[in-house]
């Protein structure tokens, strides 16, 4: 029985649908913990080696991970329970976290440390997300599963925006505590899962092979031509929006803003982000996609090249609300193709895909940025990412229009 046809396992009214109640919040605190530490690792790396070459080798590999991880990720949710699959992999994280968190604490946090735990993290963290997105649809009715993508997004804003508030203050008392929120959170999210009572299995398990599971995922998503186009376009988004973020913290630490500081300016992106999920709803089936992406482009690189104007948080802080609501809006329209589009056999394969794409290029932008940072001033850096902005916005406006992202637009 789905969850569609099971009225008190997914009730109509979202607020009192227990099961998905739990994934919100579970995960929306997993993703504040993971918040307080994206935050502070640029900032531990640098205080660590002092090179922002390293920060950016360090962002890399953590991002990279991910990445990676995407490979198998899929076929996991797809084949095995995806709450056992969410289970052992918030209890690993629980364990790593708390591993590095110590190893700060006692300052044995050399390089190989902060790579390694980037690595285990990472690898943990891509099975999360895509058995976490694929059960979305598992807990609630397909006339709310809109409503409830708006809610899944806008719940990780919320704690995108406590996360690197958090982070900074703790950092600031001392550099390990973001760490043990991390793992706390993680915890904390296993209990929510172990809570669920609806069954989260695939219709149909995927076979045993992996790679050709993985295949078959990669396979859908290309022949699906709007979200192949939305995929590649998202993809080159986070390779510049990711060098802009590491930007923002390396040149705000050089100028000797603080670390709390640095959270304040992550909550105005954060904020503004919160405002772009917002938004979604009411413009993904009314307004045509390439318009969105269009509006979004166009934000995005008019404002990054204004943050080479002024170091100042004053000056960086409304730029970066902007740039985030747009980088949001634009990432609402690619979730919402994805989920609406992709068959619940496939859900987690061509989840795995989408996510292995728009991860692959971060540690890209991480460490061109790192590069940049080290060999030239800092307002090249926000130069050249604005010019990439800009060209990734002119080959939008080539792409052809459709009016809709549901199936039949094809």
């Amino acid at each position: 029985m789905t969850a569609a046809e099971s009225p008190p396992a997914a009730p109509h009214r979202l607020l009192r649908n227990r099961d998905f109640q739990l994934l919100l919040w579970g995960q929306g605190l997993s993703v504040l913990g993971s918040g307080a530490a994206a935050l502070t690792l640029p900032l531990l790396v640098l205080a660590e080696t002092g090179s922002p070459l390293r920060v950016g080798l360090v962002e890399a590999v953590w991002t990279g991970a991910v990445a990676v991880a995407c490979l198998a990720a899929g076929p996991l949710t797809d084949r095995f329970d995806r709450r056992a699959v969410m289970l052992w992999c918030e209890y690993g994280r629980v364990a790593v976290s708390a591993a590095f968190a110590a190893a700060i604490a006692l300052g044995r946090a050399p390089l190989p440390v902060l790579l390694g735990a980037g690595v285990l993290l990472g690898l943990l963290t891509a099975p999360f997300s895509t058995a976490g997105l694929a059960s979305v649809q598992k807990v609630v009715p397909e006339s709310r599963l809109a409503a409830a993508l708006t809610l899944n997004r806008v719940r990780g804003q919320l704690a995108g925006l406590l996360g690197p508030l958090a982070g900074g203050a703790l950092f600031a008392l001392d550099p390990s505590l973001p760490y043990w929120l991390n793992a706390l959170s993680f915890l904390v999210s296993a209990a929510t899962v172990h809570a669920l009572r609806t069954p989260l299995d695939a219709v149909e398990r995927a076979g045993p092979r992996w790679w050709r599971a993985f295949r078959e995922g990669v396979r859908f998503l290309w022949r699906d031509r709007v979200l192949r186009r939305l995929t590649l376009i998202a993809s080159a988004q986070n390779f510049a929006v990711d060098g802009v973020a590491l930007t923002v913290v390396v040149v705000s630490g050089r100028h000797g803003t603080s670390s709390f500081t640095i959270g304040l300016l992550y909550d105005f992106w954060a904020a503004g982000a919160l405002v772009g999920a917002l938004l979604a709803p009411r413009l993904v089936d009314r307004v045509p996609y390439r318009t969105v992406l269009l509006a979004c482009g166009a934000v995005c690189s008019l404002v990054v090249p204004l943050m080479a104007v002024s170091a100042a948080p004053a000056a960086l802080a409304p730029l970066l609300a902007a740039c985030a609501a747009a980088v949001s809006l634009s990432g609402s329209v690619m979730t919402y193709a994805q989920v609406v589009r992709t068959p619940d056999t496939l859900q987690g394969r061509v989840h795995s895909g989408v996510a292995l794409l728009l991860l692959a290029a971060p540690p890209l932008g991480s460490a061109l940025a790192g590069l940049l940072l080290e060999r030239f001033p800092d307002e090249v850096s926000y130069l050249t990412f604005g010019a990439l902005l800009l060209l990734l916005t002119a080959v939008t406006s080539q792409t052809s229009p459709t009016s809709t992202l549901s199936p039949r637009s094809a």
